[in-house]
């Protein structure tokens, strides 16, 4: 019986496919639609079983965005394709540690930091030969082009992931209370300037302080800095040391932390700690810890992703209507303020290179991240799936979720904003070094001079132990994606 019910729900299944690729109703765009086509090939030639599972790995926080509301996106591959998906919540770990323990998955998520050593690992697959295969592309200089595309994808000029979530860095503040007459007046007689947005590290420094009020269970920053995610908050305020960039590397692959920008961009990591929660430094109290107490109305300031807006836009969010989302700060150097916002966590699908179902997994990738069905995605409430797509920008139902002023401070950040990590085999080694000294200097063990002496000697040694040339190599092409001259692609589209 099991069986014959099997069948008949493959050739129900199987008919609605075709039918919906004869009348191109229910699915997305010319990406989704080649998707779809492919995979009814596949199909046809006996290389996929109409009864084949994928099973896809997320995390709880994308789960959501990747099923669609009410599981509907799940519900239209299937019944479209006939081929079934059996979605997992992955554990909080990194994905490095998760693909070498794991064997049944056949698509999951990874930052993009993460990369290069996934692909030194030889755990996740190289998709370039999947894209030429069926002609997709990384598109950034269209409409519907990727955000960002070359730093969310690719490592060592490979195709190692399909961009799904666009994850830069943007500053949030309570506009109610720089907006308030008394707080105006009090900011004037301490400062003698106007109480504004901050331009610079020092100004936002400023405000935290000023703002900072712990008797009343109020603090001026909301900044993560626990262990695993801190050194992410720290990468803004390095990068915009110098012009066009202040490098974590020189030509000759020589740590530059260890410097006085180094140690003056830590310095400012730290200046935030006596103006934040006390429990701010304890393991795991990353976003969750912050941007609750945000949305509670228990903080001037944070640190976040476009994510931030989507949350505390809410209906539950008791400072709807009262915060701004402005530019990261920066540092003035030669009369200008140079910003640098960064890209943080980015949950973007990559494909295990044990999987049983490499090619199917990747059409139902190119499918779900197809400009017009990844839009279901990205509206979805409570999903952490960002806007990755230029498209994104002009629809409505993501304007209303995240505010079109956030929307537009993001859009505006994209043609600065610098790669993630370190870009080198190594990158666990070298930003576990970091974190490592990072957290001892936060927790007034060490000085900041002290944590980047450590910090550039324990580089040097990872360095040394992957192959110093082979780093350079591929440091060389990393540096490739860091802002400088305007992008080209963002250009033709008017940014």
């Amino acid at each position: 019986m099991m069986n014959i019910q099997r069948r008949f729900r493959i050739l129900v299944m199987g008919a609605a496919f075709g039918l919906a690729l004869a009348t191109g109703q229910g699915h997305g765009g010319v990406q989704a639609e080649r998707a779809l086509a492919a995979v009814r090939e596949l199909i046809d030639s006996g290389q996929i079983a109409p009864e084949t599972v994928l099973h896809l790995v997320v995390k709880q926080g994308n789960i959501a965005s990747f099923l669609g509301r009410g599981q509907t996106l799940q519900k239209e591959w299937e019944r479209t394709t006939g081929i079934l998906i059996d979605p997992r919540v992955m554990p909080q770990e990194d994905a490095l540690e998760f693909l070498a323990s794991e064997s049944q998955t056949d698509l999951t998520i990874a930052r993009a930091h993460e990369y290069p050593d996934l692909v030194h690992e030889g755990l996740i697959a190289d998709l370039t030969p999947l894209f030429e295969r069926f002609g997709f592309v990384l598109s950034e200089g269209r409409e519907d082009g990727y955000i960002l595309a070359q730093n969310q994808a690719t490592f060592a000029g490979r195709i190692v992931a399909v961009p799904a979530d666009g994850d830069v860095t943007i500053l949030y503040l309570r506009k109610d209370l720089i907006d308030d007459v008394e707080n105006q007046k009090r900011f004037r007689e301490k400062y003698g300037k106007a109480l504004s947005v901050p331009a610079t590290w020092s100004e936002y420094q400023e405000l935290i302080e000023f703002f900072h009020r712990p008797e009343a269970g109020f603090y001026g920053a909301l900044e993560q800095r626990e262990p695993s995610t801190g050194w992410m908050f720290w990468l803004s305020r390095y990068a915009s040391q110098a012009v066009p960039n202040q490098y974590l590397f020189d030509e000759q692959m020589r740590p530059l932390i260890n410097s006085p920008r180094g140690i003056a961009a830590t310095k400012s990591y730290l200046a935030t700690l006596p103006f934040s929660p006390p429990e701010i430094l304890d393991p795991g109290n990353g976003y969750t810890f912050t941007l609750p107490l945000f949305m509670q109305g228990k903080g001037f300031s944070t640190i976040i992703t476009i994510a931030g807006a989507k949350l505390f836009n809410l209906e539950t969010s008791k400072i709807r209507g009262k915060f701004i989302a402005v530019p990261m700060p920066g540092e003035e150097i030669d009369n200008r303020v140079i910003r640098r916002p960064a890209m943080i966590y980015g949950n973007n699908i990559v494909i295990p290179k044990d999987s049983n179902h490499q090619v199917l997994a990747f059409l139902y990738a190119m499918w779900l991240t197809d400009p017009d069905v990844y839009r279901k995605m990205v509206g979805v409430p409570g999903g952490f799936a960002d806007p990755f797509r230029l498209n994104h920008f002009h629809d409505q139902r993501i304007i209303d979720a995240y505010t079109p002023e956030a929307l537009a401070v993001f859009r505006d950040e994209l043609e600065i904003t610098v790669p993630p990590g370190t870009g080198l085999p190594g990158e666990a080694k070298y930003i576990a070094a970091l974190r490592q000294n990072l957290e001892s200097a936060a927790r007034g063990e060490i000085s900041a001079e002290v944590a980047m002496q450590r910090t550039e000697r324990a580089w040097d040694s990872i360095t040394d132990a992957y192959g110093r040339d082979n780093q350079l190599r591929v440091w060389k092409a990393f540096r490739q994606q860091y802002p400088g001259v305007r992008s080209a692609a963002l250009q033709r589209i008017g940014f």
